[in-house]
């Protein structure tokens, strides 16, 4: 039996460290599973399709993004007993905070449409799916996108005002809910980012867990490398400051980019 897992999103959930984990073991992992990140869903524009109906929530953008894939599985090598690992949050939507009016409204039938790409690229084999969504406790997952956008953009509300605006959004919960309800013979699964955040692995453990490698090659995994920082109060405020400031665009980054060096050193110490 192949086995697929879909690990998609939700954002702001420790997708990084569990992209560089499958990253940093692919060696390992390749034999059993092929692997997709966002390095290629990115470059060859899946995820800007997925994005792009979450905007529109049109039949031709749905269409779209299912024939992107289509196109995409057609050439991916899956071996003859080869399973697959995606790990793409952008699958479910553009981030909410850049889509207030929709959220993860269009989360459903992405998924959805994903799940029916890949049966009929497999037509004919036994398959288990499973879908894996990371969740985090509503205040710290709006505090992490604002922390997001005030260093990539120029955002100038505080965190009230930012929290007050989002306030509309359905807990993280409901989205996974509306999926398991779209997709009743697929396995959803869900892991809090705030009971794993200790664990070797950190929000990758449920992967490692599903790889369900060997003794001998779950011993040779290794943590992720690369995990999105945790900005202190004073420094997302200095960025705030920045971003409401006279500056021009290209002294703000400047100065920006600085704050956010010396705030990385500082955490790597």
């Amino acid at each position: 039996m192949r086995r697929v897992l879909l690990h998609l999103g939700l954002h702001k959930t420790g997708m990084a460290a569990a992209q560089s984990f499958l990253h940093e073991n692919r060696e390992l992992i390749w034999p059993r599973y092929s692997l997709v990140l966002p390095y290629k869903t990115r470059k060859l524009g899946l995820s800007e399709a997925a994005t792009r109906h979450s905007i529109y929530r049109l039949d031709a953008t749905l269409a779209g993004f299912g024939g992107q894939m289509s196109e995409f599985l057609d050439g991916l090598d899956f071996g003859a007993r080869r399973g697959l690992i995606v790990s793409e949050e952008n699958f479910l939507g553009l981030r909410p905070s850049r889509n207030k009016s929709e959220g993860y409204g269009a989360a459903p039938e992405l998924a959805e449409t994903l799940v029916s790409v890949l049966r009929r690229r497999l037509l004919g084999q036994e398959v288990e799916f499973t879908i894996y969504l990371s969740l985090r406790q509503q205040d710290q997952w709006l505090r992490s996108l604002w922390a997001h956008d005030l260093q990539h953009s120029r955002l100038v509300q505080d965190l009230d005002a930012y929290c007050n605006a989002l306030a509309h959004l359905p807990p993280l919960q409901d989205t996974v809910d509306r999926i398991r309800d779209r997709l009743p013979s697929v396995t959803v699964r869900t892991g809090w980012m705030e009971e794993v955040q200790n664990h070797k692995f950190g929000s990758a453990a449920p992967l490692a867990e599903f790889l369900d490698l060997p003794p001998e090659k779950t011993a040779q995994l290794v943590g992720p490398t690369r995990t999105s920082p945790r900005f202190s109060a004073d420094t997302l405020e200095e960025m705030l400051v920045l971003n409401r400031s006279s500056l021009d665009e290209g002294a703000m980054i400047t100065q920006k980019k600085a704050l956010i060096q010396t705030a990385q050193n500082e955490l790597a110490r």
